[in-house]
């Protein structure tokens, strides 16, 4: 992934990026030996908040991550400082509760680690096959993507 950062970018960031390099970028994704999810609160015309349909999601992925993928530790992209104390908060609670067992989550700023990029590459093909301006159909049906509603 860091070898398709533009020169002078900090980060790959769909939104910045023409056509032709989403393509690559896609391309690589697919290249690469690993198993993509996405989890997704929908409408999200319907959630109260952004940060509380992150809430969910982070809610239904960590236990996935766990007991279906073996996940050990999960790094997530830091953010404002006191959006990383909620979602640390949050992360606790769930522990606290017993909905999820020992998996880590580490923050790390996006710039360090070009694995932090393919979320957002990620949700970018999957944001421009569902507006119809992208084609990465074949990519995409082999995503894993899990709907929370927000009932």
């Amino acid at each position: 992934m860091a070898l398709l950062k533009p020169k002078g970018a900090r980060k790959l960031h769909w939104r910045d990026m023409r056509p032709s390099l989403r393509g690559k970028v896609v391309d690589a994704m697919a290249a690469m030996d690993i198993d993509h999810v996405i989890v997704a609160a929908v409408p999200m015309s319907q959630w109260n908040t952004a940060e509380r349909a992150r809430r969910k999601c982070l809610e239904r992925l960590l236990p996935l991550l766990e007991t279906e993928y073996n996940v050990d530790t999960l790094v997530l992209e830091r953010r404002e400082i006191s959006q990383d104390r909620n979602d640390i908060r949050f992360i606790d609670g769930l522990r606290s509760r017993r909905f999820i067992g020992p998996i880590r989550v580490e923050l790390c700023a996006g710039e360090t680690d070009a694995r932090l990029w393919l979320p957002d590459q990620l949700l970018g093909a999957y944001g421009d096959a569902q507006a119809g301006t992208g084609r990465y159909d074949e990519f995409l049906g082999h995503v894993r993507t899990v709907f929370i509603d927000s009932d």
